[in-house]
């Protein structure tokens, strides 16, 4: 199911913006190419709707490893860049683990704003429920726009009348989320910005709006956790770097949750700075993968 694009409008100088950053984060995905390349062989890649970046990779668990639950990882960049290729190689640990990842492209804001984004991710998850049956329930698990669109997945598949503030005529049948990884999400909505966050007021309007960047909102700029009301979330784990713009996001999101659902991980990593997961060279980095294997295996 996709519906289409309805771009957000933006002055010259914000589309300026907004090109650079794919230019940047373009660049920063042919210096991982190589590392693709060489997984090639293992990937399984499959179209899941009809928009062009409605695709997806399957890494396959290693052969040998226990039979684990699969991973659906969403990649960020601030909800406009960002690619899947970007993380491939980065994601080798899960499936040495035991884990099936499927790595999810999704197209982009400002062309496809909310709630398109997350319509098209939640037929992701429903092409894998229905062409991966064997798969009953999933763990989901993105960074920094990821990580907000992984929680906001969580929220709507275990809260599914929420769905319908989204698409009234959604049917579509999605697995059960086992439990949610938020890597230094977007998690409200203004902290970010106050804490200098790069960017950050051209990426939140470029996906919901220029009313989104107001402290009040109707319900369809609401795009955060923070926005939303339910009742019911998986287990859950947070983690951020404590230099990062976003450590404040991710510190008042999990208060917020941990006063109403038990199972809440929380974690900040000392001296961390935005996007350390994928600097695999790092102690942190390859602690922080250590804790997510285990918080999958819990």
């Amino acid at each position: 199911m996709t519906a289409p694009d309805t771009k957000t409008p933006l002055k010259i100088s914000q589309k300026i913006g907004v090109q650079t950053w794919r230019v940047l984060m373009n660049t920063f995905s042919l210096m991982t190419r190589r590392r693709h390349r060489e997984m090639e062989p293992w990937l399984v890649k499959h179209p899941y709707g009809e928009h062009p970046a409605e695709r997806l990779e399957l890494i396959e668990r290693k052969p040998g490893s226990p039979k684990k639950a699969p991973v659906v990882y969403i990649h960020g960049g601030g909800w406009i860049c960002g690619k899947m290729e970007m993380y491939t190689a980065e994601l080798d640990f899960l499936a040495q683990a035991g884990h099936p990842v499927f790595n999810l492209e999704y197209p982009l804001a400002p062309e496809r704003p909310h709630p398109h984004m997350l319509l098209s991710l939640l037929s992701a998850l429903a092409w894998i429920q229905e062409n991966y049956p064997e798969h009953k329930s999933i763990h989901l698990m993105g960074d920094s726009a990821g990580g907000n669109l992984v929680l906001m997945l969580a929220i709507l598949v275990t809260n599914s009348d929420l769905i319908k503030n989204l698409d009234a005529e959604f049917a579509l049948k999605l697995p059960d989320i086992k439990s949610a990884i938020s890597l230094y999400g977007v998690l409200d909505r203004l902290s970010w910005i106050d804490d200098k966050f790069p960017s950050a007021a051209l990426m939140l309007e470029s996906y919901a709006g220029a009313e989104a960047l107001k402290k009040e909102i109707g319900s369809s700029q609401a795009v955060t956790p923070m926005d939303l009301k339910f009742n019911s979330l998986p287990p859950t784990f947070i983690a951020v770097g404590s230099k990062d713009q976003l450590a404040q996001s991710s510190r008042i999101c999990a208060e917020h949750l941990k006063k109403d659902f038990k199972d809440v991980k929380y974690e900040v990593y000392q001296g961390e700075a935005h996007g350390f997961f994928n600097r695999s060279e790092r102690p942190a980095s390859q602690k922080l993968r250590g804790d997510i294997v285990d918080f999958f295996s819990a």
